[in-house]
């Protein structure tokens, strides 16, 4: 399916936004309206939105924050404006507590706090997004805001496309975790400083995954879904209580002990703003799709083995030195027919040099 592209001043003309396109592309949209302050105060302060796959597997929970915390942890205040999304196994539209993330089997760390993330959203100024579907091998939306010109923060949230059979499969990521969702200030430094990789291991976890892994479901409180992160028990690190692991790397990653060792990509990553990484010939400007295959860790954890267990479907590692952000390309020039939409994972030559994605049309 072709991007589709819109523009918002809000972060609630996004959930409107999303709404729209998740139902024509399939998903059910469970609920959509205004919500109260996780505070307790009268009023509402910002919009809910809940959408379900079309195979019924994903529940997918979105808050729209306006100057409010919108999960329990916020590490990071000042400018208080965004989008939190975390996931469920199931779906209740009047939870007893009030609180818009307190559904069943919630992705939430070893304490029972529900975590999960987010993007920030510059309020009342433009800012284009690009939604993209992707329904085969298996089902994605991804969301991309652009904040400033040339400047993106990214979601995505839908099912891996499994290795064998197993339960689970519901994946979800962001440009931050919901605990570091909000930035000090609103510009284009802060946003390049403080965010991190979609579908990858950071030092702060925003990417996580739906699985039964051996015997985590039956610890007390049961573990039902991954991070891709340290074993640092804190709604900063994103720890759920099982890892899981993606071959693109956060730059503070590979020189701490706890690094997963699994194939990955953070030597052919850029290693600075300014380098273009080696997932790029320079002689004929490719850049090669390469996968985002997904692991989890096996029991015992003290181990530290990892077994494939999917791969995220319809989006790549690429570099961005040779591509336009949020143009497409055909991946075997000139008339391949297979187009993909390029983005960098913030800017290209920012924080995070020339990586960046590519979503499958």
């Amino acid at each position: 399916m072709a991007y589709t592209k819109t523009s918002i001043t809000t972060p609630n003309q996004l959930l409107v936004a999303l709404s729209t396109f998740a139902t024509s592309s399939g998903w059910t949209v469970l609920y959509e309206g205004d919500d109260t302050p996780i505070d307790g105060s009268t009023g509402t302060d910002g919009k809910r939105l809940v959408i379900q796959s079309p195979g019924g597997d994903t529940f997918a929970h979105f808050r729209a924050a306006n100057g409010k915390n919108i999960f329990q942890t916020h590490s990071t205040t000042g400018y208080m404006y965004g989008v939190g999304l975390t996931c469920s196994t199931a779906y209740t539209e009047l939870p007893a507590s009030g609180l818009w993330y307190d559904q069943t089997g919630a992705c939430q760390m070893t304490t029972g706090e529900v975590i999960g993330c987010g993007i920030p959203i510059y309020f009342n100024k433009a800012c284009n997004v690009y939604f993209n579907h992707i329904a085969d091998p298996a089902e994605m939306i991804t969301i991309s805001v652009e904040l400033f010109d040339g400047v993106f923060q990214h979601m995505a949230v839908g099912e891996v496309y499994k290795i064998g059979s197993w339960t689970g499969g519901a994946i979800f990521s962001a440009s931050r975790n919901s605990a570091n969702l909000f930035v000090s200030s609103m510009t284009s430094q802060t946003i390049e400083a403080t965010s991190d990789y979609l579908f990858a291991v950071n030092a702060k976890a925003n990417t996580f995954l739906r699985a039964n892994i051996d015997a985590a479901p039956n610890r007390s409180p049961e573990v039902l879904w991954g991070s891709a992160g340290p074993a640092t028990a804190t709604a900063d690190a994103g720890y759920t209580g099982k890892r899981i692991a993606l071959p693109v790397f956060g730059d503070d990653v590979i020189a701490n002990s706890w690094y997963p060792k699994i194939p990955h990509y953070r030597y052919i990553q850029s290693q600075s703003a300014t380098d273009t990484g080696r997932n790029v010939n320079t002689l004929n400007c490719i850049s090669v799709n390469l996968p985002l295959a997904v692991y989890a860790l096996r029991d015992p954890d003290a181990l530290s083995n990892f077994s494939q267990c999917g791969y995220v479907p319809g989006i790549y590692f690429i570099s961005t030195r040779n591509v336009a952000p949020a143009s497409t390309y055909d991946i075997n020039y000139p008339a391949s027919g297979n187009l993909f939409q390029a983005f960098p994972q913030t800017s290209r030559g920012g924080s995070l040099g020339y990586d960046g994605i590519s979503i499958k049309q």
